[in-house]
């Protein structure tokens, strides 16, 4: 993992790349909180401002037969933020974060569709959704992020 790398998807080098393009390099750059989920970005567009996000947690995320509802925060809360990221250009921690968990998470692989909702000056707006490999929701996520515009400050 590279730092640098990493820093490649904000601002104008990120808004350079393509959707696919986008993808592949998160993929190649993944952080470490990222790369413990076993993340895999899937696909995204800015047209309509979504991105798909897979998951595999393993056995650290689990607590008995189950993924832990902290490991299925987190993946919404990676999901989400990272969509802003996409679209804008901007990083956004999270602000505020409101999780519905709907079922247990019981199967070893996920996916998180996340879709930017509103955009103002300083933050956006995001949902997102968690379905395991059966296709079955697990848990969805509203998400208020504020931007960084400086990007000076994260080097």
């Amino acid at each position: 993992m590279s730092t640098l790398g990493y820093l490649g998807l904000f601002g104008e080098a990120g808004n350079a790349l393509g959707d696919a393009q986008w993808v592949a390099h998160a993929n190649a750059n993944l952080v470490p909180n990222l790369a413990a989920l076993n993340t895999r970005f899937l696909d995204g567009s800015r047209v309509e401002r979504t991105l798909r996000v897979g998951y595999e947690p393993g056995p650290t995320a689990m607590a008995l037969r189950h993924v832990t509802g902290g490991a299925i925060a987190e993946m919404l809360d990676q999901a989400a933020t990272h969509c802003a990221l996409f679209v804008t250009g901007y990083p956004c921690p999270t602000v505020t974060l409101t999780v519905n968990h709907l079922r247990a998470g019981l199967t070893p692989t996920y996916t998180a569709t996340a879709r930017v909702l509103q955009v103002t000056s300083v933050t956006a707006t995001v949902g997102a959704e968690l379905v395991d490999a059966d296709g079955l929701a697990v848990a969805t996520v509203s998400l208020v992020g504020k931007f960084i515009k400086k990007l000076e400050r994260l080097k």
